[in-house]
Parts: C-alpha cells; sequence; structure tokens
C-alpha cells in the first residue's frame, strides 16, 4: 500500500461526504473520481446555480486536478532552492 498523503485523504473525504450525503451524478451512480465527489457536494451545497454555472465549476475543478497532477510529477531537488544569503547588519 502507499504511503497516505494529504491529497488521498481530501479525496477520500470528498468521495466520502459526498456518498454519505446521497450525492449523485446526472446518471444516478455514486461519484467515482474526485471530480465528481466535488461537482455533486457543489450541486447539493449550491441548488440556485443554473446549469452552465455548474458545468463551469466542474471545468474549473478539472482544471485545479489537472494542475495539481502536473505540479504532483515535478521533482525539486536541493539545488532548486534559491540562494539566499544572510548577512547580518551588526550595529556597532
Amino acid at each position: 500500500m502507499s504511503n497516505p498523503t494529504r491529497r488521498r485523504l481530501l479525496q477520500a473525504a470528498a468521495v466520502g461526504t459526498a456518498s454519505a450525503l446521497g450525492a449523485t451524478t446526472h446518471a444516478g451512480e455514486p461519484p467515482v473520481s474526485a471530480d465528481q465527489a466535488l461537482t455533486a457536494i457543489v450541486r447539493l451545497r449550491f441548488k440556485h446555480l443554473t446549469e452552465d454555472q455548474i458545468k463551469n465549476v466542474q471545468r474549473g475543478i478539472q482544471n485545479n486536478l489537472a494542475t495539481a497532477g502536473v505540479l504532483r510529477n515535478i521533482v525539486l531537488t536541493p539545488l532548486d532552492e534559491p540562494a539566499t544569503v544572510f548577512i547580518a547588519d551588526v550595529a556597532e
């Protein structure tokens, strides 16, 4: 089993919350992915949104998850840190 991360916890919480609230997708089945679960939560929480607004929110969720996936794949080495030099200005 892989190491648990905050990302996995939040995804599990979103799916668990959506299923606990009885959230379903358009077809009536429970959400199976993080973006479907988050969209189902938005549908339950913000019932006044139109279908176009919900589609915009869903696109934003998918874009954020895709960006997170790209950032997750970037490996930083210790040499990638900024080169900072601290010089104390000592008053004499």
